[in-house]
């Protein structure tokens, strides 16, 4: 057995790979996570004796939190923004002025003694009691501790967290690096699906009828499997482009891409990142482990799926910083209040990177404690509006039913974000009880679960008006009407390269399209010779043209598709797409230049076939027309049965020859003038024809060959 290379491919990714895994260990996500200030040191003891001002008793209070704030934040080597402080109050909670409070650090990490702080302050009219803080040389966590001569209670401790000068640094590389592991892992994981999936995407989308519910359900299906919304929007308005799908079918399918992509979020806020690498060796381990492409497969979906979670525990200890800073805090939370502006700053975001990437990032500032629910609806309804751009810049390139397809994404977005505005609030609050029923008060889980709720109430609300939306967006797109229709490719679209599975079906319909062309130029053959078969003979040439045009738009296509990181069953189905395209360039090459050629030639000399022998030449041209209506339904049905039943009657073909060219020697041997004048023309159609049958008996070992899954 020939040893299996490894792709040139698999090489450049597992580079890509080495280097985002390097940025993610160095940030150590997983560690970070777990790190929490140290428990409050125990109570220092009794300073010296004071003044008299300061003999009543009092109780010490920490003031020194923003609301929402558990700590100070500073950076290292540099003094606090804000004071350390506390309240001086007397037994009945009033402020005490005049006593000398005493500040003192009494925990910091390894390296940082060089941390200062006021000694002894006196509280003021207010009873506040302020202290200017200076950090140490190390960043973590320092803990500092106030008390007073006739202090009652527990001594207040104020936590402190000492950030690195460079934290912002971290914070970008984080998210960037975080960010590439995601989507890496996203490619990698939606890749190995549609390989294991393979011919099943197609036979799903064949299934689409004009059921609308029916075109939801496949569309959640197959963005399951690519894992992007819009990548099966772009594949969608390639085939209402390419009259693979009507408009109406289109928009069920559009609803239903919008929910398969929730399953992202949805697994990204189960919060497993802590089998993130487990999953990344398992999968690394199956595919260097394994020669078998099906393994190979299932090893790049846990790698990929691993790879994305990782990707979101990278993410979530870069902005872990920024929950200790009341601005961001502030500034994220503020989203609730201004749901416009939030919405605004989502859709540029989400139309530069993904939807669920940007959603994905709302979830872990929520693990954060950065944003709650309704901060995040904005963020989850500007996501779903700018996940369309992609989509509506391709449609602008294609057919009038192309931007039909492409612009109803964007319209069912627009119209569902409209409908939800005015009720957030009540959504939200419908949310949470939604979410507290499934057992579960994660802020992250109600963000996944409005995404879900979001879609599917977008799909439930629009179903019934898709015919109505239809219409308004055929007057909105109207045909076009060309003065003068160029023919090209119809089916190839390079926007469903990135899904091979669904290339490959575009471009088999293209295939059969050629295949007619084919068809109709076979049944003129005859029909081009004499002194009447001029318009036969121009049609044959334009034909051939057209065939010509169709072959080298499909072989260049292919030379694209093969530049894409292909599955066994793609690769083997492609080099059988190309020997049919091969099959039916020679035929038409044969017939509209070869066979024209010589008809010319015999009309101008002025002879023609006799009577019986163009009966006859009649005869094989039929025998030969139905053999290639057999193989253009066998390669329509995908038939493998069909296929092979054709192949056996090559000895049927290679029979009807041999007793044709007896009868046209016998012709010869009766001194018929017609006949000798045109034996070799006569001959060479009667072989001619022979050889086309032959490249159909190619086509159907093709079509089998590529039908046929490997044992």
């Amino acid at each position: 057995m020939l040893a299996v290379p490894v792709p040139s491919y698999w090489r450049a990714r597992s580079i890509g790979f080495l280097v985002l895994l390097v940025v993610g260990l160095a940030l150590d996500p997983l560690a970070r996570g777990a790190t929490e200030p140290p428990p409050p040191p125990p109570s220092a003891p009794a300073t010296p004796a004071v003044s008299a001002a300061a003999a009543t008793p009092c109780w010490l209070r920490n003031v020194s939190y923003e609301p929402g704030q558990q700590m100070l934040v500073g950076t290292v080597r540099k003094e606090l923004p804000g004071a350390a402080r506390v309240r001086v109050e007397d037994v009945r909670g009033k402020p005490l002025a005049g006593v000398p409070v005493s500040f003192e650090v009494v925990s910091r990490p390894h390296g940082g003694d060089d941390a200062l702080v006021a000694s002894t302050v006196v509280s003021a009219a207010d009873g506040i009691a302020a202290a200017n803080v200076h950090l140490g040389s190390e960043d973590g966590a320092y803990v500092v501790a106030a008390r007073a001569v006739q202090m009652r209670g527990p001594m207040p401790n104020i936590m402190v967290t000492a950030l690195k000068t460079t934290w912002w640094l971290m914070v970008v590389v984080g998210l960037l690096g975080g960010l590439g592991l995601f989507f890496y892992g996203l490619e990698l994981g939606s890749g190995g699906l549609q390989k294991v999936a393979g011919s099943r995407m197609r036979s799903i989308l064949s299934k689409l009828t004009t059921n609308r519910f029916t075109g939801v359900g496949l569309g959640a299906v197959v963005t399951a499997l690519v894992q992007s919304s819009t990548a099966t929007t772009v594949m969608v308005v390639g085939f209402v482009s390419a009259a693979l799908m009507t408009l109406t079918q289109s928009m069920g399918v559009t609803l239903g891409a919008h929910i398969g992509t929730t399953l992202t979020v949805q697994l990204i806020a189960f919060k497993i990142s802590d089998y993130a690498l487990l999953m990344i060796g398992v999968g690394v381990l199956i595919t260097v482990i394994t020669k078998r492409k099906m393994y190979i497969y299932l090893g790049e979906i846990i790698l990929g799926f691993g790879m994305i979670f990782y990707g979101m525990a990278v993410m979530s200890a870069a902005v872990e910083p920024l929950g200790r800073i009341p601005a961001v805090s502030r500034v994220l939370l503020s989203l609730g209040d201004h749901p416009l502006f939030g919405v605004l700053v989502a859709i540029p975001i989400a139309a530069l990177m993904h939807s669920g990437g940007t959603i994905g990032l709302a979830v872990v500032l929520a693990g954060q404690g950065l944003i709650d629910l309704q901060s995040a609806l904005p963020i989850v309804i500007g996501a779903n509006i700018g996940t369309t751009a992609t989509t509506v810049l391709v449609s602008l390139g294609s057919s009038a039913e192309g931007k039909r397809a492409g612009i109803a994404h964007l319209l069912f977005q627009t119209i569902n974000a409209l409908l939800f505005f005015p009720f957030l609030g009540l959504y939200s609050r419908g949310i949470i009880h939604i979410t507290h029923l499934m057992g579960s008060s994660s802020v992250p889980r109600e963000i996944a679960n409005a995404h879900m709720f979001y879609n599917i109430a977008n799909a439930v609300i629009l179903l019934p008006f898709l015919t109505p939306l239809a219409w308004l967006l055929t007057r909105m797109f109207p045909k076009e009407e060309e003065a003068k229709e160029v023919f090209t490719a119809q089916y190839l679209d390079n926007n469903l390269l990135e899904t091979p599975e669904m290339a490959l079906a575009a471009a088999y319909q293209e295939i059969l399209r050629t295949s007619r062309i084919v068809g109709d130029m076979i049944r003129q053959i005859v029909q081009s010779f004499g002194a009447a078969g001029e318009k036969a003979r121009r049609d044959l040439m334009r034909r051939r043209d057209e065939v010509a045009v169709l072959t080298d738009s499909l072989q260049q296509y292919y030379i694209r598709l093969s530049q894409k990181n292909l599955g066994l069953f793609q690769s083997r189905e492609k080099h059988g797409h190309l020997s049919i395209v091969d099959d039916l360039r020679q035929t038409a090459q044969y017939v509209g230049t070869d066979l024209v050629e010589r008809a010319t030639a015999l009309c101008n000399q002025g002879v023609d076939f006799t009577a019986q022998g163009r009966q006859e030449l009649l005869q094989y041209q039929t025998f030969t027309a139905q053999v290639h209506d057999e193989t253009q339904a066998a390669m329509e049905d995908r038939n493998i049965g069909k296929a092979r039943e054709i192949r056996h009657e090559k000895d049927q073909s290679e029979a009807i020859e041999r007793k044709l060219r007896e009868s046209h020697l016998a012709r010869l041997d009766a001194g018929l003038a017609e006949s000798a004048a045109t034996s070799a023309a006569h001959m060479d159609l009667l072989s001619g024809m022979r050889q086309i049958g032959r490249h159909h008996f190619r086509i159907c070992h093709a079509l089998e060959e590529f039908l046929t899954e490997p044992g």
